[in-house]
C-alpha cells in the first residue's frame, strides 16, 4: 500500500530515530527561487558543528515513481542511512564541517553567482543581497566542494552571512564574478551538437540521419550545466556568440536558470512568436524553481543586452541593495 506524503516523511524520521537515537531531527521549509518551497530534513549531531539537510522532497518524488512501494521504502531508506553514516560516522575523513567553515572564512575564494527571476520572487530574495540585471537578480553563494551526495553543497548568501563577512555588496559582486568565470567558464554549442550529444551519436551522423544542416541556434551555458544562464554576465561571451552565429545581432531566449538559447536576429524577427515559445517551454518543460524569465532579449555586438518589446520599465536597483540584519 502506498504511503501518503506525511506518512512517508514520518516513516523516514522513525527509522532514522531507531538507527541514530542521539541525533535530533527537524523539518525545514526552504524558499527556493521563484518562491517555490522545498522540504529538507535536518539531521543534527549535538557534537558536530554542521548538520546535513536531507532532500526529502526528492526522496518523495522517487517514491511516487516506483512500481513496488515497499521495495522503494527500503531502497530509499538505505540511501538515507548511508548518507547520514558518511556524513557523521566518517566525518573526520570527509571534513564536512571544516569545508563549510573554511569556505565562510575564505569567502573571496569560494563565492560565486547565479541569476534568478526578479519579479514575483520577493519571498526568496527578501533576506538576500542581490544586484538587479535587467528583469533578473544576481544572487551569491559559497561553493563547498566534494560534499557527500544528497547533502547541500552550496550556501546561498543571506543578509546575516553578509553582515558576518564584513564586506560591501560591490566587493561580494567583484569576487563572485571573478570566481564564477574562473570555475565555470562559458560553453557555446550549436543546437545540433547538443541534440547529438543527448542521443549519443556524432554530430555529423545526427545531421545525416535527420536530414538537416547545422541549426542556426546555439545553446549557451557553463562547464557544469548548473546555473549556466549566468554566463551572459561574463565579459565578451555575447560577442563570442556573435562570432559563432556569424552575425552582429541575435535574440537570446532564456531556456532556464541553467542555459540560454541564441538565435540570429534575421531568423527571429517575430519577437511575439519567440516570447510565446519561451512561455510555452516555461509552462511545460521547466521546473518552477528553475524558471528564469518570460522575456526575449536582444544583443548587438559591442552594446548592452536589452529586453525586447514593450516591457514595463523596471526601476533601477540602488547601488547598495543590502541592509545588514542586526
Amino acid at each position: 500500500m502506498r504511503l501518503d506524503k506525511e506518512e512517508f516523511y514520518d516513516m523516514l524520521e522513525r527509522r532514522i530515530h531507531d538507527d541514530f537515537p542521539k541525533y535530533e531531527l527537524s523539518r525545514q521549509e526552504v524558499a527556493k527561487s521563484n518562491n517555490t518551497m522545498k522540504c529538507g530534513l535536518v539531521v543534527r549531531d549535538p557534537d558536530n558543528e554542521v548538520a546535513p539537510s536531507l532532500r526529502i522532497d526528492d526522496y518523495w518524488k522517487d517514491y511516487l515513481e516506483a512500481d513496488d512501494y515497499e521495495a522503494a521504502e527500503e531502497r530509499i531508506y538505505n540511501r538515507v542511512r548511508e548518507s547520514i553514516t558518511q556524513a557523521y560516522l566518517d566525518s573526520d575523513k570527509l571534513g564536512i564541517a571544516k569545508k563549510a567553515l573554511d569556505a565562510m572564512a575564505n569567502w573571496r575564494e569560494h563565492i560565486q553567482c547565479s541569476l534568478v527571476l526578479l519579479d514575483g520572487n520577493d519571498r526568496f530574495l527578501s533576506d538576500k543581497p542581490y544586484k538587479q540585471f535587467l528583469d533578473m537578480a544576481k544572487i551569491f553563494y559559497l561553493e563547498v566542494d566534494n560534499l557527500v551526495e544528497d547533502h547541500v553543497s552550496r550556501i546561498t548568501i543571506n543578509n546575516e552571512h553578509m553582515a558576518s563577512l564584513g564586506c560591501t555588496l560591490d566587493e561580494l559582486d567583484a569576487a563572485a564574478m571573478a570566481n564564477t568565470l574562473k570555475r565555470n567558464p562559458a560553453e557555446v554549442a550549436s543546437m545540433s551538437k547538443v541534440l547529438s550529444d543527448m542521443l549519443g551519436i556524432p554530430e555529423e551522423q545526427f545531421e545525416t540521419e535527420f536530414g538537416t544542416q547545422e541549426l542556426p541556434m546555439y545553446v549557451v551555458t557553463n562547464r557544469t550545466k548548473c546555473d549556466g544562464a549566468a554566463v551572459i554576465l561574463y565579459h565578451d561571451v555575447l560577442d563570442k556568440v556573435c562570432d559563432a552565429l556569424h552575425t552582429d545581432e541575435f535574440y537570446l531566449l532564456p531556456s532556464s536558470r541553467h542555459e540560454v538559447i541564441c538565435v540570429p536576429a534575421n531568423l527571429g524577427k517575430d519577437v511575439d512568436a519567440l516570447r510565446r515559445m519561451v512561455h510555452e517551454v516555461n509552462m511545460t518543460q521547466v521546473p518552477p524553481e528553475d524558471l528564469l524569465s518570460e522575456s526575449v532579449y536582444y544583443y548587438e555586438r559591442g552594446q548592452e543586452l536589452q529586453i525586447c518589446g514593450a516591457e514595463p520599465e523596471l526601476e533601477e536597483e540602488p547601488e547598495e541593495a543590502f541592509v545588514p540584519v542586526m
